[in-house]
């Protein structure tokens, strides 16, 4: 038995747009870059790599790689067209403002030569991301990414697994069931909903990989006592994953699934590791990044003070009380968003339309310019760039109470963005609150520093599709 090769989706796409993307761009540049004012090789090299670097880096940022892009083709052209516009943007400043510093050229020094060495550059690339796409889901038309999976168990764990991998974006794998006799169990019956049907009787691992060219196993049952797991041996031993049941759902979702998750499990699973190495790295980051945010969105904050004071001619800011590590309290700057009065009747959820929010108002919490103010709490050490969302301590009393494992989410200092935010909408409801605590936890459990940079760039998708926005 030998592990078949199941190239990775995500990896498979990242990889067509180097081929195509950069490729096409490359390959224009060079062919015409004596047209576009640039006479050197490290001139034409120091442009290729500055838009290569930008569109790959605002691709990943925009979700062209998420799994809702990877099976839907025109919310990945969407997404990656705006990633190509933000990307040239960029581009362009670089060159004109950055690279005149160091060459003499007219291409970096004239503002029109400039601009158009990028829109042929972004050009370029957006035609290769139009054939790297149809190619890709031709790949996966013919199953180059599917995944065999084989889930041990007919009960309702089994029936969540088939149920979350029938949506439309988790396609991209094929489930089948054993029956928990395989095991030496005693199968799931009388189950409401569509019973599972489990393949017939097998006798061993090398008929199961010969019939189906299993790549992964998931122990899916119900009750794992007085079962025996001997048969799972020969799967292990020869490469192929053997997971249980909520450590496949975790990387899956990217979650800790509270439904199904045991105290046990989260206290001997692997994670919830924070050096002091991390802590400190996570800390000069926080500084550098918010410092720089502030400077650069100067001039707007200052506008926005504006507009919030002529429409009712009350404060500027929005001060409030929240929780952050350790149960420990802040308070929290952000532009305010509401009436002066807005909670003259006591604390109370944000919905949906919100009444008490102003017209301006209403346009920050969208584009969610009014958690800007935010780096300022960041820069003091009261909050972290990536981190779990800050409550307020009443909100955080109540939610203590119904629902359990929420106080771990204050092992770490709250964040201006997090796992949470940028995978799960604006919560206004104890069940948000526990969903979006999965996701907490699943940060913790997987807290490192490259990831905190990885959820400050898809931050970016949420504020540009103004997601999850109240």
């Amino acid at each position: 038995m030998r592990k078949r090769f199941v190239p990775g989706s995500r990896t498979t796409l990242v990889a067509l747009d180097v081929l195509f993307m950069l490729g096409s761009m490359v390959a224009l540049i060079a062919a015409v870059h004596d047209r576009l004012g640039l006479f050197t090789l490290a001139e034409t090299s120091l442009v290729i790599a500055t838009l290569a670097v930008s569109s790959i880096a605002f691709a990943y940022a925009s979700g062209c790689y998420r799994h809702d892009a990877l099976v839907n083709f025109s919310t990945s052209i969407t997404r990656l067209v705006v990633a190509l516009g933000v990307g040239a943007a960029l581009s362009l400043a670089l060159i004109h403002f950055g690279f005149s510093q160091l060459f003499e050229t007219l291409a970096f020094r004239s503002a029109s030569r400039g601009l158009t060495i990028v829109l042929v550059g972004t050009s370029a690339e957006l035609f290769g991301g139009m054939i790297a796409r149809p190619l890709f889901l031709a790949m996966a038309r013919r199953h180059w990414f599917r995944r065999h999976i084989l889930v041990i168990g007919t009960g309702i764990r089994a029936h969540y697994l088939r149920d979350l991998f029938r949506r439309s974006d988790r396609r991209l794998a094929e489930l089948n069931f054993v029956s928990e006799e395989y095991l030496g169990g005693v199968p799931a019956t009388n189950l409401p909903g569509e019973p599972i049907v489990p393949l017939p009787k097998v006798q061993s691992v090398e008929e199961l990989e010969a019939k189906l060219h299993i790549d992964q196993v998931v122990v899916a049952v119900d009750d794992p006592a007085d079962l025996h797991f001997d048969h799972l041996l020969p799967w292990k031993a020869n490469g192929v994953p053997v997971f249980d049941f909520n450590t496949f759902i975790e990387r899956e979702t990217g979650r800790v699934d509270l439904k199904w998750t045991e105290s046990h499990w989260l206290l001997y699973s692997e994670g919830f590791r924070f050096g002091w190495l991390d802590r400190a790295i996570k800390r000069l980051l926080d500084i550098a990044a918010s410092a720089s945010l502030l400077l650069l969105t100067l001039p707007t904050l200052a506008v926005i003070a504006v507009a919030i004071v002529f429409e009712d001619f009350g404060p500027v800011f929005y001060r409030q009380e929240r929780v952050s590590r350790g149960g420990r309290t802040f308070k929290i700057i952000k532009f305010r968003t509401m009436r002066v009065d807005a909670e003259k009747f006591g604390a109370q959820w944000a919905s949906e339309n919100d009444p008490r929010v102003t017209r301006v108002g209403r346009i920050l919490r969208r584009t969610r310019i009014d958690e800007i103010p935010q780096l300022i709490n960041v820069l003091t050490g009261e909050m972290s760039m990536v981190g779990p969302r800050p409550e307020r301590p009443v909100f955080v009393n109540q939610l203590s109470e119904q629902i359990r494992l929420y106080h771990l989410r204050h092992c770490v200092k709250a964040g201006v963005t997090g796992w949470a935010q940028i995978n799960y909408p604006y919560g206004a409801s104890v069940e948000d609150a526990m969903r979006k605590l999965e996701y907490d936890l699943f940060y913790l459990k997987h807290f490192s520093v490259l990831r905190d940079l990885s959820i400050m760039l898809q931050t970016f998708r949420v504020l540009v599709f103004a997601q999850g926005s109240r």
